[in-house]
């Protein structure tokens, strides 16, 4: 399924031995089948067999891809609709993805999550205009400058290619869900080599249907149910257009907190609904045994028909490349594209609660919203007390419509010039996102209910809703030039040398709606920003053949950003032939990755905090209230505000990688490669959590409602100061702590010619991760994760990626006269939910995260939301997951090629994942983690292609 430079080299038409290529991760020309780097490259006839229908999917299926890339299957808040990967586990941002050799643009997002500043978007590339992906395991910051610490992803499309093709597929899995269907089509004139030219097209078009997560059978559906009670009952929301009142605490207090003891009187359910909608809350249904919907009958609304596993999407890309010779030494090329996605994500309509929600404005907050209704408002049922009310508007739309679109024009030139080969080109690229939200509630006209009019009154005023925009535009206008040579001559032959420069403007736009920037547009954040910089860039590259069995290379690249020190990096890399058929190879690099341009301009993403534990209002088993607190407080939300700082600097990185390559034979290779990086500073928006844990350290980033009829009370009933609701928390960007992950990557390739049965090849490649460890502030004890998921193993970090020790595929392909059948076996190692450390707190009895607490628990505060996990997993464990795969291709049919892949033939579930069984509103979730499995099941893929 995966080949590196050999396979690749030998799968090409015939070629002279003098032949040089260029490889991902060099400028230097070479005819080496394998460099100092190790460099995974994935052709054409890989992507087939894989059965992959876009490039987000495709991998999936490389080992080195850690769990932590966006998809956008399903709504993903600040980077919804974008498709990105990560290499090693160590972000997206420090993952460089180029086309054809050269940068794409960052998405127009301005995501202030971890790891997501910047976001290359997959879908802006067509998988069936591919060619093959080069994907180099190593820091490149050296030749690539910022954002390779962890490698990079060069997808290289199709060229000089003649003739015309259409294509056509088709996708879904035996319950008919997931399904995809796509047409293609390709035309290429002139050969570059006779004619003096080339010029090709190709252009794809694509539409996925929409999944409901309901409708999901494909996962461990039956623990699912019985852990989480998902699916099990009717039940989807308490919140419904039948409204439910809260009395206020004491005149003024703006206090409706209820709890079980005092919810007789301070609590009233309206049952208008048909007395089939009418449920019993349990906690089966999800609640804590503390919950005051325990036992009492309410009006359920069907969220869960909202839920969705795949969102609806449509994809188009046109590509154009052309070639043209000037003179014998010469050649002018250009190429353009153009893409467009979109994803329409479904959401509940939009509810209004007891509690005072945060606004927001372009420069900061705006008046928070209560709904107060005073006494003798229409709808309040309280004759000498103000309530507040919970309500759905049920006849109002949720949910999102986000469309991307990417535009790429490229103009240059290359050829030789006596010694010297030279390449040039101007390069720009421009992404725009058009973010809608539909039918948010607008403030003035929302405010009214706190004046009388009432509830009907209002779900019926036109005006109660608009559609909101958040628009973004982003752009890099890039020029660069390099060229390279062989000079001199050393015992192992000639030297090799390559320079180059680069010039680089990077801008981006993020502009709301009006009424969103003034404030108008209730519980919604603002994403504004408007930023350019220009970037300037030199390297050189250095290949000296000491001998004729032992090469070293050189590389070192230095980047100015503006307000930023120079960076200077390094690389160098070693290749030792110790006889004919094995070869030892290493390298040793620094890096940089500079932060972010929404990271150092003014603005940004707003934040609106979601499911805060607040320790201060909550019980250490964070379900329960303490005195005077309401459960809300254990799961708040909360207005958050980031911005740019000035004192930014660089992140920084060290690599290192030691292989070896084993030929025995023509037929059989073994590569090893042993590979450690570790990168410092990096980049993070302080989180709730950490504000929230070290309040007493740093109190001006929190915020409180300081009024003491809302502060909880000590065991005599007296308020204790400085307990009030959160109100809103400060997370400045900042350089953090470290991360470091080292393992080892494994491939190995075998072919067979087998005469008149034809030939097969076979395929091994994998990764095993030995190390991986974070530090979230400088200094902070580090701990091996590997094998469990980094925020549970250990306490103290807030990181919640999965690292599985082993992940590999090996596939094999039979080929005779027309036929081809391939098969694949697909490997994610298990996830241990085991709780083994806090910080430097080292517990003597390892736990469980999830189950119900026991007296030996190291600590009090166990995720009681599945109570009997436990007893169906007794190992603690996210199960591993083993897959097989099949594909058969028929060329038997003048100019056609048939082709039928099957993923997944044995229909083996995704395995249950409790982080992702159940939301703190109880709503489920997918009930897998998406980052390491699907919920696909057995999946057909269809598909034809016919040339003239």
């Amino acid at each position: 399924m995966t080949l590196t430079a050999p396979a690749i080299l030998a799968q090409q038409a015939p070629t002279t031995p003098s032949q040089t290529v260029y490889v991902t991760g060099s400028n230097l020309k070479r005819v080496d089948k394998e460099g100092t780097s190790p460099v995974q490259v994935v052709t054409a006839q890989d992507i087939k067999d894989t059965g992959a229908q876009t490039v987000q999917e495709l991998m999936r299926f490389v080992p080195a891809i850690g769990s932590d890339s966006n998809y956008d299957s399903t709504d993903g808040g600040f980077s919804r609709g974008v498709a990105t990967a990560s290499l090693r586990g160590l972000s997206s941002t420090s993952t460089l993805i180029l086309l054809n050799g050269r940068r794409m643009t960052p998405a127009a997002y301005a995501d202030p999550n971890d790891g997501n500043s910047t976001l290359y978007d997959l879908n802006s590339i067509p998988i069936t205009a591919l060619e093959r992906v080069e994907i180099l395991k190593d820091g490149a910051s050296a030749v690539y400058g910022s954002d390779a610490i962890g490698g990079v992803i060069n997808f290289i499309t199709k060229s000089n290619y003649q003739g015309l093709e259409f294509g056509a597929r088709a996708s879904a899995n035996d319950d008919g869900e997931f399904a995809r269907r796509g047409i293609s089509a390709a035309w290429g004139k002139g050969d570059l080599d006779s004619d003096g030219y080339n010029i090709f097209f190709t252009a794809d078009v694509s539409r996925r249907d929409r999944t409901a997560l309901r409708d999901v059978e494909d996962i461990a559906f039956a623990q699912y149910q019985q852990l989480n009670g998902r699916f099990a009952t009717p039940y989807g929301s308490q919140i419904s257009q039948y409204p439910t009142f809260y009395r206020e605490s004491s005149p003024g207090s703006r206090n409706f907190g209820v709890n079980r003891t005092n919810a007789p009187d301070r609590l009233r359910t309206t049952l208008g609904c048909d007395p089939s909608e009418q449920l019993v809350g349990t906690t089966q249904m999800g609640f804590p045994a503390t919950s005051i919907w325990v036992g009492r009958t309410f009006c359920n609304f069907d969220a869960t028909r909202f839920l969705e596993a795949q969102s609806e999407g449509k994809d188009g890309v046109f590509m154009s490349r052309g070639v043209l010779k000037l003179g014998a030494n010469a050649r002018a090329f250009a190429e353009v594209a153009y893409a467009r996605s979109e994803r329409k994500y479904t959401s509940t309509p939009i509810t209004i609660g007891q509690s005072s929600v945060n606004n927001f404005t372009e420069t900061g907050v705006a008046e928070p919203f209560q709904a107060i209704l005073e006494i003798g408002h229409p709808d309040n049922p309280f004759p000498n007390a103000r309530a507040s009310v919970g309500y759905r508007f049920a006849n109002l739309r949720g949910g999102n419509d986000v469309i991307n679109e990417s535009t790429r024009a490229l103009v240059g030139a290359e050829g030789e010039f006596g010694r010297w080969t030279w390449n040039t080109a101007v390069l720009w690229n421009r992404s725009e996102k058009d973010d809608t939200y539909f039918d948010r509630l607008y403030l003035p006209t929302l405010r009214k209910l706190n004046t009388g009019t009432s509830l009907a009154q209002l779900a019926a005023d036109p005006t109660i809703s608009q559609d909101v925009q958040n628009l973004g535009r982003a752009s890099i206008l890039q020029w660069d030039a390099k060229a390279s040579t062989e000079f001199g001559q050393l015992p192992g032959g000639a030297m090799g040398l390559a320079l180059g420069v680069e010039v680089r403007r990077e801008k981006i736009e993020l502009d709301p709606t009006p009424n969103l920037a003034s404030g108008n547009i209730y519980g919604l954040v603002n994403s504004i920003i408007d930023g350019e910089r220009d970037v300037k860039s030199a390297f050189v590259e250095l290949r000296t053949p000491l001998l004729k069995n032992l090469e070293l290379n050189f590389a070192g690249r230095a980047d100015k950003y503006p307000d930023i020190k120079t960076n200077y990096v390094p690389k160098v890399g070693v290749k030792w032939t110790a006889f004919d058929g094995l070869a030892f190879r290493g390298t040793y690099a620094k890096g940089f990755r500079a932060p972010a341009l929404v990271q150092v301009t003014p603005g940004g993403s707003q934040v609106f905090l979601r499911d805060i534990f607040d320790r201060r209002r909550c019980e250490a088993d964070e379900r329960t209230p303490k005195p005077g607190a309401t459960e809300v407080d254990c799961a708040k939300s909360a207005a958050g505000t980031g911005g740019a700082n000035p004192d930014l600097v660089p992140e920084k990185s060290r690599s290192f990688s030691l292989g070896l390559i084993y030929s025995p034979n023509s037929n059989l290779d073994f590569l090893v490669d042993y590979f450690r990086i570790r990168k410092e500073g990096e980049v993070v928006q302080g989180s709730a959590f950490e504000a929230i844990k070290n309040e007493d350290r740093t109190p001006g980033n929190v915020l409180r409602d300081p009024n003491p009829d809302n502060w909880v009370t000590d065991a005599n009933g007296n308020p204790i100061p400085n307990t009030g609701p959160l109100l809103m928390v400060k997370l400045p960007w900042e350089n953090q702590g470290s991360t470091e992950v080292r393992g080892i990557d494994f491939e190995v390739r075998h072919r067979a010619r087998l005469a008149e049965w034809g030939n097969v090849s076979t395929k091994l490649n994998g990764t095993y991760m030995t190390h991986y460890s974070l530090a979230q502030h400088p200094g902070d004890i580090e701990h091996n994760l590997v094998g469990g998921n980094a925020g549970i193993y250990d306490w103290n970090l807030s990181s919640g990626i999965d690292l599985p020790r082993m992940k590999f595929n090996l596939a094999s392909t039979w080929t005779r006269g027309d036929h081809a059948i391939n098969a694949s076996v697909n490997y994610v190692g298990n996830v241990s939910l085991l709780r083994k450390v806090n910080a430097d707190v080292v517990y003597d009895q390892p736990f469980c995260h999830y189950g119900t607490a026991k007296p030996t628990d190291a600590e009090p505060n166990r995720d009681g939301t599945v109570p009997l996990y436990e007893e169906y997993y007794p190992d603690c464990k996210v199960p591993k997951w083993v897959t097989v795969g099949f594909g058969y291709t028929y060329t038997g049919i003048k100019n056609l090629t048939l082709s039928l892949n099957i993923q997944n033939l044995f229909d083996k579930r995704a395995p249950y994942d409790p982080a992702y069984g159940i939301s703190t509103s109880f709503l489920p979730e997918e009930g897998y983690n998406q980052g390491l499995h699907n919920a696909y099941g057995r999946y057909f893929s269809l598909s034809a292609r016919y040339t003239f």
